[in-house]
């Protein structure tokens, strides 16, 4: 006869012997966060993570924290432990739908991955991040891009496709004033048009717009890459 318990260190009973069952957290001990500084809990399925990992993972120092591909509803709100800490943060693959106004307390993030979740808009206090370096707001539900992204002047990456995308601004007030930015992937949107004075943005080595319905630039154009992209836009600018 067998008989298997519920919970943790829960009896059971095999052959007549009683024995005890630990199940095995999800979250990882203290030497493995002090030997990584990364808090790493992805695909286990979690929708809460409890105050006491948190307050390890401050007392060991954490600066990355990784939970993807989990059911998280929303950011952990126990996740300010580490606001001080925190170089890079990872929630892709959940069903976040918004971001809190204390995001801005995490002023030392350089990444911020918020992909595959149920974003439609992002609040202003994100602008206050201003050593942001890498942005993914990929496979949300973005019909624009929110303005805190433009306010974002250490930006290098911005990954938006396969979102909803209507519209972008390219003015010095938009994407037009981020000096930074190297890569800009606006696939598979619902951009119109492109605007012609994005060719201004000169530091742009990786500009990525298949998958739109705008006409202009041609496909033609978009298959020799981003330099020539670039070029044909500024010759779209009207002369003053």
């Amino acid at each position: 006869m067998t008989l298997v318990g519920d919970g943790l260190n829960s009896p059971r009973m095999q052959g007549g012997k009683e024995e005890s069952v630990e199940l095995q957290s999800p979250f990882p001990d203290k030497y493995v966060l002090r030997n990584s500084r990364v808090l790493k809990v992805s695909r286990a399925q979690i929708n809460e993570v409890p105050m006491e990992v948190f307050e390890l993972a401050r007392q060991e120092l954490v600066n990355i924290v990784r939970l993807d591909g989990n059911q998280l509803m929303e950011l952990p709100k126990d996740l300010t432990m580490l606001s001080e800490l925190l170089n890079e943060l990872d929630v892709t693959k959940n069903q976040i739908s918004y971001v809190p106004t204390n995001i801005s307390q995490f002023s030392k993030l350089s990444t911020l991955n918020l992909s595959c979740n149920l974003l439609c808009e992002l609040p202003m206090e994100l602008a206050g991040l201003q050593l942001l370096q890498y942005l993914d707001i990929s496979y949300n539900r973005f019909d624009h891009l929110p303005r805190c992204i433009y306010e974002l002047e250490s930006l290098e990456t911005l990954l938006a496709h396969d979102n909803q995308i209507k519209s972008i601004d390219a003015s010095d007030m938009g994407l037009g004033g981020m000096k930074e930015l190297h890569s800009l992937n606006l696939k598979n949107n619902d951009l119109q048009t492109v605007p012609p004075i994005l060719g201004n943005l000169k530091n742009l080595k990786e500009l990525e717009l298949w998958g739109n319905p705008f006409r202009q630039p041609r496909h033609q154009i978009l298959s020799m890459g981003t330099a020539e992209v670039l070029r044909y836009l500024r010759t779209r600018i009207p002369s003053n």
